[in-house]
């Protein structure tokens, strides 16, 4: 069984954030987030591996790819890192189960720092009208490639968030307590570990209960900024404006429609891919060559 992971640097137990003046995340000890990521991640490796897990990748997912120190990751575990990359997915239908690691919960609530993609310029996202972050966006993309989303960890209120959109069947790992954006409780590390551990062997044992999130034949996608001259680009590459803060992105691909919120025009970046989800990406071509 091959599994993706999907990391973020907001949501292990440990990490110390605060405003980034006035607006905004920082993370302030970063060294100590970055060793917390990854002491989570081995352990959910460590129950990866127990369930069967031929081949673990797993895609540093924090700003500029930048958290996790492959010298201290598990040794069965590969390391995607991405800068501007292109194209804008990063796995395919070979993967058999999708997992985020770390996750923190949309703009709106009151997780640990929550916010949605950009904590400096976004007030929130809407597919299809209902609000989505992170973990929504994610779990849909790999349910374009019929991939499901097997488990989740991060603060409670980035659990919830979790469960709500895929079921209560997710497996959920809450790290810490959220008080509010900046104050939050960590639980016990080593009882974590554990937690995470046998949460993850459990996850792929019962991956048949799993499916993927259905996805709408034809979706919208709004994103409302902070600022009006933020939305200028999204206009500029043919997106809808629907006020002086509102873009709107619509598609019946959805790595097309999530392509054009990150600035590509509608249809130039399927036009080039020609994204389908029977599509392999070329870190997949790159693995299997390696293991030949």
């Amino acid at each position: 069984m091959r599994v993706f992971i999907l990391t973020d640097l907001e949501g292990p137990a440990g990490i110390n954030g605060r405003a980034d003046s006035p607006v905004g995340n920082t993370t302030l000890n970063k060294p100590t987030a970055e060793q917390a990521l990854v002491n989570e991640l081995n352990a959910v490796c460590d129950g990866l591996v127990a369930a069967g897990a031929k081949e673990i990748v797993i895609l540093d997912g924090h700003g500029g790819s930048n958290s996790i120190d492959i010298m201290k990751l598990h040794p069965k575990a590969s390391l995607m890192q991405i800068g501007n990359y292109t194209p804008v997915v990063y796995l395919d239908g070979t993967y058999d189960a999708f997992i985020q690691i770390g996750a923190h919960s949309m703009e709106h609530t009151d997780g640990y720092m929550c916010h949605t993609f950009n904590s400096h310029g976004v007030q929130e996202m809407r597919l299809n009208g209902e609000l989505i972050g992170e973990i929504g966006i994610s779990s849909y993309m790999a349910a374009f490639f019929g991939v499901p989303t097997i488990m989740v960890s991060g603060d409670d209120t980035a659990c919830h968030e979790a469960r709500a959109l895929l079921g209560d069947d997710l497996e959920v790992v809450p790290t810490k307590s959220s008080i509010n954006r900046y104050a939050v409780v960590n639980y016990p590390k080593e009882q974590l570990y554990a937690n995470l551990r046998s949460a993850a062997e459990r996850a792929l044992r019962n991956l048949k209960k799993y499916k993927p999130l259905e996805i709408p034949e034809y979706c919208e996608l709004t994103s409302r900024f902070m600022c009006p001259n933020q939305a200028n680009a999204g206009e500029k590459i043919g997106l809808e404006r629907l006020d002086e803060f509102t873009i709107k992105a619509a598609s019946d691909n959805f790595t097309d429609l999530w392509a054009q919120r990150l600035g590509w025009a509608p249809g130039v970046h399927q036009k080039k891919y020609n994204i389908t989800p029977q599509w392999k990406h070329p870190h997949t071509l790159a693995l299997d060559a390696f293991k030949e």
